[in-house]
């Protein structure tokens, strides 16, 4: 099982991000909604923003796949965040004092040295004599 949520994690990981590269260029008006990069047109945008606001959507996806890769996408965006705060909570806890870490388990014993072991003689079958 955790192999397929491995993979599954993986798969959506990876639409997701690939749906976020396509969005301005696939996404298109449903309903009278636009989804499209239009959102981000305003009066006075970047002039990065005027060849993408300017552009026709050149590769239409069905709307099945549009809601898939909008899902995905809200995926990667709830992973980010909640890594985000996973690693800050883990700084955070670091940096303050030890006695929040008083549950902590005790250290190990170091493990005892290995044995001596006597080098071989002979190599191959023991105790065939000649």
């Amino acid at each position: 099982m955790n192999r397929i949520k491995d993979y599954s994690g993986f798969a959506a990981w990876f639409f997701g991000l690939g749906y976020l590269v396509l969005w301005p260029i696939t996404a298109d008006e449903f309903g009278g909604v636009s989804f499209s990069a239009s959102i981000l047109c305003r009066e006075g945008s970047a002039e990065w923003l005027g060849l993408l606001c300017n552009s026709a959507p050149v590769l239409r996806l069905p709307p099945g796949l549009q809601v898939l890769g909008f899902m995905s996408a809200l995926y990667v965006a709830a992973r980010v965040l909640t890594d985000a705060v996973r690693r800050s909570r883990r700084t955070f806890l670091s940096d303050t004092s030890p006695a929040l870490h008083a549950d902590a388990p005790p250290p190990r014993k170091p493990r005892p040295p290995l044995r001596y072991v006597k080098p071989r003689t002979q190599f191959g079958l023991r105790g065939l004599q000649r």
